[in-house]
């Protein structure tokens, strides 16, 4: 079988349009699962999940991507896995694996290939894992972006956030486990305007299946359960849950916004940087089993009777339950509201670090990482400082007329062509984070965001060598091309 490699570019930088979902019925239909199949499997665990809601049309209505952004996504969110000196090409990896498994279809929808569907189940399980992963970041950006115009929303690994001020309960995600169930994603959002700055934080769940509308539903069910295990100064955190169908007639996206309280700081652009110029260094705080508290209170949210006053009865009623519901209730992680800032610096510094990472800068990225992080990416038999973390960027290039630093990796292809795969960041932005002005690189993401889609257009219609290009609000860029 010959494989077309030019063809398969182009379609990887095609843009298509996203079926994407989110109606009063389709919360009705989460509630209902959740109650009723969901619940009992998880036992007293699910009396702690979050109510569901849809969102405003308007926010998702008209959503287009293409697979090149799809992956470029999945690649900067992986980019905390560095426990390894071919952390790297994993990072390239997470580009080719998948090069081939989305397309646009006969109705310009984003849909699986033949051959992305044609594979066994274990391997299909991985596949929409993943594909669901960078699916729904490019959702939840666009939705937050339209929601808050002018903010720049970044995903940071939810572990790696918190393994800075946990001592335990962070790690493995053992999904048998009804104690130990976390969302996927922060999705920090942060605004440099010329007067004022501010940080706002979501939590993301992340879904994916080659499944029907029945398997995407009961996965939103238990992500009403991960969303609610972080809570911050005794209040949960606004979320996305994002749950992708893989399907060679379109993929098929649903979401839904359990509520919270975002915003985490506000300030001058002088105090951002200041702030976030130094680690915050780690806390010591320990998750467990909620409170009576937060258990009365999160029971009366999901009902929906907060504004009714509770009675005596009902509160030793109450309190008998909690009691014969403890060992089943989840592990809950609570920063305090006097951690509020310390999060806000933690997330924010995490994600300038990913976006250095992803450019193949190590050296200007650990300016960004706490100690306690560090340790958990670092090998047992490593060096304090091994080699390989001293990699920096080893390539320029232009998209349009636009500079980009990075790293560039090339694959022989059988015709005696290579395949190139070319990922950094715009060289301005670039500069201020390799030199720590965080509000600087906020200021000129905001310049340039609507510079991209020309650029990315202009690639796809490019005659001669086909490439395939996707740029970020964030700056981060992945062009892929038949050289």
């Amino acid at each position: 079988m010959h494989l077309d490699f030019s063809a398969l570019v182009r379609e990887l930088g095609t843009p298509s349009k996203l079926l994407v979902s989110s109606t009063p019925e389709l919360a009705e239909e989460v509630e209902k699962e959740a109650r009723e199949r969901v619940g009992p499997k998880r036992g007293a665990s699910n009396l702690y999940r979050k109510p569901v809601y849809s969102i405003p049309p308007d926010l998702f209505t008209g959503i287009e991507s293409s697979p090149a952004e799809v992956l470029r996504e999945l690649g900067l969110a992986t980019t905390f896995v560095t426990a390894s000196p071919f952390a790297d090409i994993a990072r390239h990896w997470a580009h080719v694996r998948y090069c081939a498994t989305l397309k646009s279809n006969q109705k310009q929808v984003l849909a699986l290939t033949p051959a992305g569907s044609d594979i066994v189940h274990h391997h299909k399980v991985a596949q929409s894992e993943q594909l669901g992963v960078g699916l729904a970041l490019v959702v939840a950006k666009r939705i937050l972006e339209r929601k808050y115009p002018g903010w720049l929303f970044s995903s940071v690994d939810v572990d790696v956030a918190l393994a800075a001020g946990f001592l335990d309960g962070v790690g493995l995600v053992r999904q048998k486990n009804k104690a130990t169930m976390r969302p996927d994603y922060f999705l920090v959002g942060r605004r440099a305007g010329s007067r004022s700055s501010g940080c706002k934080v979501y939590v993301l769940e992340c879904k994916g299946t080659h499944g029907n509308a029945y398997h995407s539903r009961k996965q939103l069910a238990t992500a009403s359960l991960q969303v609610g295990s972080i809570e911050v100064g005794a209040r949960t955190l606004p979320s996305l849950m994002v749950a992708s169908r893989l399907s060679t007639a379109g993929v098929s996206i649903d979401v839904l916004d359990p509520p919270g309280d975002d915003d985490l700081w506000e300030g001058t652009p002088g105090e951002l940087d200041s702030l976030l110029s130094e680690d915050p260094g780690p806390q010591r705080w320990t998750s467990g089993k909620p409170t009576f508290e937060q258990f009365h209170a999160r029971q009366r949210e999901l009902l929906g009777s907060q504004a009714f006053q509770t009675s005596d009865a009902e509160l030793r009623s109450a309190h008998a339950a909690y009691e014969a519901s403890l060992d089943e209730l989840p592990v809950i992680f609570q920063v305090p509201e006097d951690g509020k800032q310390w999060l806000f610096r933690i997330l924010a510094r995490n994600a300038a670090h990913s976006v250095l990472r992803f450019a193949g800068d190590n050296t200007s990225a650990s300016q960004f990482t706490s100690p306690r992080t560090a340790d958990l990416q670092r090998l047992p038999l490593d060096d304090p400082a091994p080699d390989w973390q001293s990699f920096t960027v080893s390539a320029e290039s232009s998209f349009a007329s636009h500079r980009f630093v990075g790293v560039n990796y090339s694959m022989p292809l059988p015709d005696g062509a290579s395949l190139e795969i070319f990922r950094g960041v715009e060289k301005g932005m670039y500069e201020n984070l390799h030199e720590g002005r965080i509000s600087a690189y906020l200021r000129r993401a905001h310049q340039l965001r609507d510079a991209w889609a020309p650029v990315v257009r202009g690639a796809s219609a490019r005659s001669g060598p086909h490439q395939a290009v996707s740029v970020g609000s964030d700056g981060t860029g992945l062009r892929i091309r038949v050289v």
